[in-house]
């Protein structure tokens, strides 16, 4: 719930910040002149638009090495998805794919996620951790990640979460 509240108040900031941007470019285009209100509305644009990070919200992990062919992975496998977090308006997944051959399973890759209402938040995947032991059906999982906070775009606060339980790998 808290979530929507903060994603609503995002919305609400950017068309005050919009409204209030048109009116400065109206007052300095009357006072300084066309030169000028042209100038700041470049300004602005140049502090809205946004480096090309790289994006940790989705992060992928292979388990096998598929460059080398004595590791690879040639049998039938399965995605097993888990809920980590359930949220009003968002939820944190992690899915993993799981190989079976001749009777066994065998962790290939992993991946975290987060669906739904995201605005004015950001999640950082920043460790998925996956423990199978041999010939159980089941695995152990840690996932821990960053929570940021924002507010038009400026984080306010990061919040640390960590993710643990067991995972029945089934079909």
């Amino acid at each position: 719930m808290f979530e929507l509240i903060w994603g609503i108040f995002n919305g609400f900031l950017l068309i005050y910040f919009i409204v209030i941007c048109f009116k400065s470019v109206k007052i300095i285009k009357e006072k300084i002149g066309v030169f000028a209100s042209l100038i700041f509305v470049i300004g602005l644009l140049s502090f809205m638009s946004k480096p090309n990070e790289k994006n940790l919200a989705d992060k992928n992990i292979d388990f096998l090495n598929q460059s080398n062919p004595k590791k690879a992975f040639d049998g039938n496998s399965f995605f097993q998805e888990i809920k980590l977090e359930d949220n009003l308006t968002s939820d944190i997944g992690l899915s993993i794919l799981v190989g079976e051959k001749e009777n066994e399973l065998i962790i290939l890759n992993a991946n975290c996620s987060r669906a739904g209402f995201i605005s004015g938040t950001n999640w950082n995947v920043e460790n998925i951790d996956i423990d199978k032991e041999k010939d159980k059906n089941y695995c152990n999982y840690i996932v821990n990640g960053i929570m940021e906070w924002k507010i038009l775009g400026i984080t306010i606060y990061s919040e640390h979460k960590l993710f643990n339980g067991k995972a029945i790998l089934k079909k």
